[in-house]
């Protein structure tokens, strides 16, 4: 039988490392990484991705050596890489995540938990509704496919052939967390404003009526309020949205570049 393809030692080791990272950035990007995915479905996306991503992986210059210990190294990076690139992806989610905290805070509903079957915990009812909508206007504009791009070309910008892992990356670690906060406190700041104007508002009457319980009154007022300011702003948050997006991909290639 004639031999059709063969497969040389280094050509089986560059695929592994590639299955490697490809693997975990599934298990941690956002959307298809989440617990409600089954584990099956996310190890077969993973070896197809791999499969499809291998072919335009320059591995010609893969060097690993014969140590074991070398080898486990390198696998142990191409995970780390992989893991890291996910976690950034999902740096729109947390901003997202957050403004909806703290709107449920500013409205008085943080006490009220739900359980999230897309993350396996606990949250708000506005922060599982702030994710649903950046999860479906993360598909709509095909933002799954940016990010399989970005994974494809971080094997230009991380090649399998580098042995050494420059930690300098972690340094803007906490630059990049900052810039969650604000954007999460940007997309919540039509509701914070128009609770903040409310309560002024309930304490002028307040001080004008007495009689009337102001702690009491002023809960379903914010709640009201804050949602009918929600439903106004949400053009103005999806337009944000965009924005936010097309930053956070920045953000996560400026990062892949400081490997």
């Amino acid at each position: 039988m004639p031999q059709i393809y063969s497969f040389n030692q280094f050509e089986i080791v560059a695929y592994f490392l590639v299955l490697l990272r490809v693997s975990a950035f599934v298990v941690s990007m956002p959307v298809f990484g989440v617990p409600m995915v089954a584990p099956p479905i996310k190890v077969l996306f993973g070896f197809v991705l791999s499969l499809i991503v291998f072919p335009g992986v320059d591995w010609s210059a893969v060097h690993v050596g014969t140590s074991s210990y070398q080898l486990l190294f390198v696998s142990m990076r191409e995970v780390f890489i992989g893991v890291s690139f996910g976690m950034l992806t999902r740096l729109f989610f947390f901003a997202v995540s957050m403004s909806g905290q703290i709107m449920s805070v500013s409205m008085g509903l943080s006490g009220v938990q739900l359980l999230n079957p897309a993350l396996g915990e606990r949250s708000t009812p506005l922060d599982q509704f702030q994710v649903m909508i950046a999860t479906l206007f993360f598909l709509a504009i095909n933002g799954h496919h940016l990010f399989i791009a970005g994974l494809v070309q971080s094997f230009d910008l991380v090649p399998l052939s580098q042995v050494a892992l420059n930690m300098s990356g972690f340094a803007q670690m906490g630059q990049v967390m900052q810039e969650i906060m604000i954007i999460g406190v940007k997309l919540s700041a039509p509701v914070m404003v128009a609770i903040f104007l409310m309560n002024v508002v309930m304490a002028l009457i307040g001080r004008a009526v007495p009689q009337i319980n102001v702690l009491i009154t002023s809960l379903p007022v914010n709640i009201l309020g804050g949602l009918a300011v929600l439903i106004v702003s949400l053009p103005l948050i999806m337009g944000q949205m965009e924005g936010i997006l097309e930053h956070t991909a920045a953000r996560v290639f400026q990062l892949l570049k400081s490997y």
